[in-house]
């Protein structure tokens, strides 16, 4: 039977690796009547969607198996369209959903985890602790921000070294929310808490019940 810590370290895991896969690619072909989604419901209902010029990447986003990951990038970018919306930071946001519900432990208890070893190690992409430095830390009532630095992302992947993670408890279900900025267009701090906090409140004003 998985603990709540057990799947976290799944699921930070299946994130990390995501996010530094999805692509860091800019406009291809033009086309000022293409659009692309703003938001995607799961298999369980939850709804994910992105903040003004945020879009959906259906190429890389994933609904089934145990972690739904749903990919966003800017909406000019994924549409082709210099027209389309365009976020007022580079990079992406990867949105991770578990699939059942069950126990999500408290902010502090996350953050606690977070900030051991093996939290550590699950946040890095070559599951080295000593690969992942925290550099700042949040916690709300429901919710935990951290700000890292993965020594391990490759800056030939196009993808900056620094990025910003929420986590919390959705209906019973893990959620994380990360961003990920541009390795030759860095985000700086306050932006990139600012932009990962408001993701987040549009997922969970998304799912207001």
């Amino acid at each position: 039977m998985s603990t709540p810590i057990s799947r976290l370290l799944l699921l930070a895991g299946v994130v990390v690796l995501t996010a530094c896969d999805s692509g860091f690619e800019g406009l291809g072909e033009i086309n000022v009547t293409r659009s692309a989604p703003e938001r995607i419901e799961l298999p369980d209902g939850l709804v994910v969607g992105g903040t003004r010029g945020w879009c959906i990447d259906t190429r890389t986003t994933r609904t089934d198996g145990e972690t739904s990951v749903v990919v966003l990038g800017s909406c000019a970018a994924i549409a082709g369209n210099a027209f389309a919306p365009r976020p007022e930071v580079p990079g992406v946001v990867t949105v991770s959903v578990e699939s059942e519900a069950g126990a999500v432990p408290p902010a502090d208890i996350l953050q606690g985890f977070l900030t051991s070893e093996a939290g550590r190690a699950a946040l890095a992409r070559d599951g080295s602790a000593a690969s992942v430095e925290i550099l700042d830390s949040r916690t709300t009532e429901d919710l935990v921000y951290v700000h890292v630095e993965d020594k391990s992302i490759r800056p030939a992947s196009g993808a900056a070294q620094d990025y910003w993670r929420a986590l919390f408890g959705l209906d019973g279900r893990f959620v994380t929310v990360s961003l990920v900025g541009l390795n030759d267009r860095p985000i700086d701090a306050p932006s990139g808490f600012a932009t990962l906090a408001a993701q987040v409140d549009r997922i969970l004003s998304a799912n207001s019940r």
